[in-house]
């Protein structure tokens, strides 16, 4: 059967076919694809220093110890107006 001149068994279309894919998978002109993500400078800081909040103490040992041994020795002091102004900033 011819149409547009073309002879419908000629194998035209299928090697243009064969030729798209031929190639294996990943590959684009020659280069193989990589699946492979890198993150920016900006990621990998970030992820950095989330990872040392994740690795340090909620606790302060440090000011925990000074509060401990100023309670003790009677040095401990807050004022009133203080403590209340805290209580209710955090309050409402």
């Amino acid at each position: 059967m011819i149409v547009n001149n073309v002879n419908s068994s000629s194998n035209y279309y299928s090697n243009v076919a064969a030729a798209r894919y031929a190639n294996p998978a990943g590959y684009v002109r020659g280069v193989q694809k990589s699946d492979a993500f890198t993150p920016s400078k900006e990621a990998q800081s970030f992820s950095d220093l989330l990872n040392k909040l994740k690795n340090e103490s909620e606790v302060r040992e440090d000011k925990i110890n000074r509060l401990q041994q100023e309670i003790s020795s009677g040095q401990y002091f807050i004022s009133a107006d203080k403590l209340a102004a805290s209580l209710l900033m955090n309050r409402f």
